[in-house]
């Protein structure tokens, strides 16, 4: 039942509505990459499969474990990934013209104002996506904190509050000349990306229109 649950998913994982970046004519909402959730899915699937042969064997007698402690392991490890599957399919970050409203793992959602924005921080090491957490703390020190696995950057330039980004010394993994051209020193230590050849364009000319501003 687990697989056939798992192969229905994969639809679900693949329905253009689970864009990375979704434009709305008043907002964008930024969630988890679907390539991601897909895998989680496939995962499950391939899984939830492998414990039903290795139980079969089990009966047959071809294989030590008995069938019950191998349908067992496997059925725990595709819950706990449709656990994860489930609560990573409602985190998002919808952004506004003047605020924005985030939506955690687990939990009610919280909104914020850009300009009751005292500070952005990082926090965290350097995920998969290749970004850090961002924290938003308010005037009023109120903690934000939006993970870093949906797309940091785009969410910074919506929010346009630059002057208040903490800049942060770039360690060895994280050399200045990787990060994105259009966020310029704020990024330093917080995405890494593979250095442009040397007078290769001009980066992402909207980016550095606003951070001149």
């Amino acid at each position: 039942m687990v697989p056939c649950v798992a192969a229905a998913l994969i639809g679900r994982a693949n329905a253009p509505i689970r864009l990375v970046e979704r434009h709305h004519s008043h907002h964008d909402t930024y969630v988890v990459p679907p390539d991601f959730l897909r895998a989680l899915v496939v995962t499950m699937l391939l899984v939830g499969c492998l414990g039903f042969v290795l139980g079969a064997f089990s009966l047959a007698g071809a294989f030590g474990p008995s069938a019950r402690c191998v349908l067992a392991f496997t059925d725990a490890f595709v819950w706990t990934f449709f656990g994860a599957w489930v609560v990573l399919m409602r985190y998002k970050v919808s952004l506004f013209e003047d605020r924005g409203e985030i939506v955690p793992l687990i939990g009610r959602s919280s909104c914020f104002f850009y300009s009751d924005i005292e500070k952005l921080g990082w926090r965290g090491r350097i995920r998969t996506s290749g970004y850090r957490d961002l924290v938003i703390v308010e005037k009023d020190g109120r903690r934000l904190r939006i993970w870093g696995i949906v797309d940091i950057e785009q969410i910074l330039l919506h929010i346009d509050r630059f002057d208040v980004l903490e800049p942060l010394a770039a360690g060895p993994e994280d050399a200045p000349e990787l990060m994105p051209r259009a966020l310029g020193p704020w990024l330093a230590g917080a995405r890494q990306r593979p250095a442009e050849p040397a007078g290769e364009g001009s980066g992402n000319l909207i980016g550095r229109k606003r951070f001149e501003h």
